[in-house]
């Protein structure tokens, strides 16, 4: 059976290669459509889990992510820090800034952080340093490569010169880009004696969920929550529309993939009825002809991922150069699930010619002899 399979697979070499071609390119957009939602998630959600906090202290109903805006007076640092189980308690600045940029008007998000205790900096670095000092920034590699903004350039950011000193990476989010400089130079991009947040360290040996409770008691016009539950939230107001066309675009991929894996096997019984004909007349069955075409179904399915799965790095890569907005991750767990996915693809596939392979009369051996 397998010989067999494998033989009409060799015959008809220009149209395996087409249908594996469908199959590659099904891999690559299920790769890129759901690794851009998983770059994009990754970044809103690191913008929060990066930032070393335990807990966020923000005005109430707030998330702390960029599309949820958060004002709270300064003075409220000094009752944090009071309250038992505070360790530390840093105020972050996080607000959006438009410039203009070689006559393109920007969305520049600021992120002014305490350089002393480091909470909220520049989670990943790529050239230069990490820790800026005054008039001194570290900007996104998207910022960075479309505007030219190399180590020792300058920005401009209302009206203010800051000297590039670090390039970040995985701090663009599709609509903005983040900007890190210190807590001080950050002020003057906001109204006095107010800040967006507070990051808070809670002692070891204290219970977070007690020391939120008592935060919220002693001061209750304001929300307090765990990272994860802020960046939980945060990438449910950024992305979580944008999940249906995600799978939406990913369902097309695997289904073109079906339909041309089906049609070619199909296509592939019709020519070799006279063959299927011969094997039935020496005495095999349906089922036996059935798991011919799912071999051939399988084989083009799993060839078709692999190499979909080794080209879509570099091609992502090659698109990330020309298109430095581009944001896709890959993980080996998406790996593993299109792997499966292109499994039942190649089963899926394999049922299109089934009511051909019944219909095979092992007379059309006799016919035309």
């Amino acid at each position: 059976m397998v010989s067999l399979a494998r033989a009409n697979l060799l015959h008809e070499k220009s149209k395996i290669g087409i249908s594996i071609a469908g199959v590659v390119l099904g891999v690559f957009l299920i790769f890129a459509t759901t690794g851009l939602y998983l770059g994009i998630t990754s970044v809103v959600e690191n913008m929060t889990l990066k930032a070393g906090a335990d807990l966020w202290v923000t005005a109430e109903g707030s998330s702390g992510s960029l599309h949820s805006p958060s004002l709270i007076p300064l003075s409220l640092k000094d009752k944090l820090k009071n309250i038992a189980g505070v360790r530390e308690v840093t105020p972050l600045i996080r607000r959006p800034v438009a410039t203009d940029m070689n006559g393109e008007q920007m969305l520049i998000n600021v992120n002014g952080y305490d350089i002393a205790s480091g909470l909220a900096g520049p989670w990943k670095v790529i050239a230069g340093t990490g820790t800026p000092g005054p008039g001194e920034v570290v900007v996104d590699r998207v910022l960075a490569k479309k505007d030219g903004l190399e180590i020792g350039r300058y920005l401009a950011l209302e009206g203010r010169e800051f000297k590039v000193v670090g390039i970040s990476d995985e701090t663009f989010t599709m609509i903005s880009y983040l900007v890190f400089m210190p807590l001080e130079d950050a002020r003057t991009f906001m109204p006095p004696g107010l800040t967006n947040f507070f990051l808070l360290k809670i002692d070891p040996t204290s219970d977070i969920d007690s020391v939120s409770e008592a935060i919220r008691k002693e001061i209750p016009a304001i929300s307090v929550a765990r990272s994860e539950t802020n960046a939980a939230a945060a990438k449910e107001e950024t992305v979580g529309g944008f999940l249906p066309i995600v799978l939406v675009i990913s369902a097309i991929g695997v289904l073109v993939s079906v339909l041309v894996v089906g049609l070619l096997v199909y296509t592939m019984t019709i020519e070799k009825s006279r063959e299927y004909g011969i094997v039935r007349a020496i005495g095999a069955n349906n089922f036996y002809l059935y798991r011919m075409t799912l071999f051939q179904a399988m084989t083009i399915s799993i060839v078709g991922y692999i190499i979909g799965a080794i080209i879509s790095p570099q091609l992502v890569n090659l698109i990330r150069y020309f298109v430095p907005e581009f944001i896709i991750v890959i993980t080996p767990q998406m790996a593993l699930w299109v792997f499966l996915v292109f499994l039942a693809t190649g089963f899926i596939a394999s049922f299109i010619p089934v009511r051909r392979l019944s219909r095979i009369d092992p007379a059309v051996v006799f016919k035309g002899s």
